[in-house]
């Protein structure tokens, strides 16, 4: 019973804090994180024991992968083709990713942790994002379907990173081809069984009863058991969010399977939701350090790059794609805000070891907390953002000629 009491303690934190963000028109995100860090390891310590705090974090990873299956089932890989998306998103990558690993050298982490750190940088927060579009009704714009195919591109490079970091995490070097190639079978291997499949697994998700539900978790956590499984016997790392992400894919073909999807979006929420907690709750911020000249010096430059590369690549991006400068200010605007992914990541490829990255977390996690309050704000106010810019832009060329 005492499973319950941790339980309680849990969701009545996040309730009220997720209610106070919501009120105060903030992300929830750094509410759950921050009601962990309060509770957790590195505040009160009010989860009784060790086996409570691993019960939490399993189910935080099934949030995870409930929300790599989710955003494959509405991921599309049809526009990629159409012109100027691929700019746009190797852009997004090469500006914003190059300016966090050079961050991250100039602040004397590892190759790995500015790999690491570089990819958080990188990655923007596609459920603020999205909510500031339709928020401030901005979905009807230009810029806005760029934005969006943003975000898709943004989980492409996410797969990638998540496979290629966890084999770099989980042993030699050497592995990382085993891992790619073994991954890459998998998905094929599950994107060819569902679509075998496809019309005997159909009528399954039209029944009114139980069926349907047990059906799409015994494939999502089979599918997730048998990389699990498969990994273990090939002493290297599948990571259960990328076939679970595929698998999203696969079924999204299935028509009958819509409306259920929709109930399994709910499930995604709760379980997210402790993933969020259980981060901040596992993990020992050493606050001494956060307080330190050099610890803010970094967060300070890590915002400063963070803010500044989305709308150098946003501005490359409107000029491209819109031939505006304008509209590319707003792209970088509406693209700033930090979240999910950054922690998402930073939690799947570093998890229980966090505590031999002590600056790395502790920067990720400010910079995530801070960001997607203040980014938000960006998203909000990106018009009068773009035009501002603008306008000094205009200025100092006219003060140089």
């Amino acid at each position: 019973m005492i499973f319950l009491v941790d339980l309680a303690v849990v969701m009545v934190s996040c309730l009220a804090l997720g209610l106070a963000s919501k009120y105060l028109r903030q992300a929830a995100i750094p509410a759950y994180i921050i009601a962990g860090i309060i509770l957790g390891k590195s505040g009160f310590d009010l989860i009784s024991s060790g086996a409570s705090y691993d019960f939490i974090h399993w189910l935080g990873k099934v949030g995870v992968i409930l929300l790599m299956f989710c955003i494959g089932y509405e991921f599309s890989f049809k526009g990629i083709k159409e012109p100027g998306r691929l700019f746009a998103g190797c852009t997004d990558f090469g500006v914003n990713f190059a300016a966090g690993f050079a961050l991250g050298l100039l602040i004397d982490l590892s190759l790995l942790e500015a790999f690491i750190l570089a990819s958080a940088v990188y990655i923007s927060s596609s459920a603020i994002v999205i909510s500031s579009l339709i928020e401030n009704k901005r979905l009807i714009y230009p810029e806005a379907e760029t934005i969006v195919w943003l975000m898709v591109f943004e989980d492409i490079i996410l797969a990638i990173l998540l496979v290629v970091l966890t084999s770099v995490m989980s042993g030699s070097l050497t592995l990382i081809p085993v891992c790619l190639a073994t991954t890459l079978l998998l998905i094929i291997f599950i994107l060819t069984l569902i679509r075998r499949l496809s019309n005997h697994i159909s009528p399954l998700f039209e029944r009114d009863d139980e069926i349907p539900i047990l059906l799409i978790f015994a494939l999502i956590f089979g599918f997730s058991a048998l990389a699990y499984l498969i990994g273990v016997s090939l002493h290297c790392h599948i990571p259960e969010a990328i076939i679970a992400f595929f698998l999203g894919s696969a079924l999204s073909g299935i028509k009958t399977s819509r409306k259920l999807f929709e109930t399994t979006i709910s499930f995604k929420h709760l379980f997210l939701t402790i993933f969020f907690f259980s981060f901040g709750m596992l993990f020992r911020f050493q606050f001494v350090t956060l307080s330190s000249v050099y610890f803010i010096l970094a967060l300070l430059a890590l915002l400063t790059i963070a803010i500044a590369g989305k709308f150098v690549s946003g501005a490359l991006i409107g000029k491209r794609l819109h031939g505006s400068l304008e509209t590319g200010l707003r792209v970088g605007a509406y693209t700033t805000p930090r979240g999910e992914f950054s922690i998402v990541l930073l939690g799947v490829v570093i998890g229980p070891v966090a505590g031999n990255y002590e600056l790395l977390v502790s920067l990720v996690v400010a910079y995530v907390i801070i960001l997607s309050i203040v980014g938000s704000g960006f998203a909000r106010h990106g018009d009068k953002i773009g035009m501002a810019i603008e306008g000094v832009i205009k200025k100092l060329i006219r003060s140089f000629l």
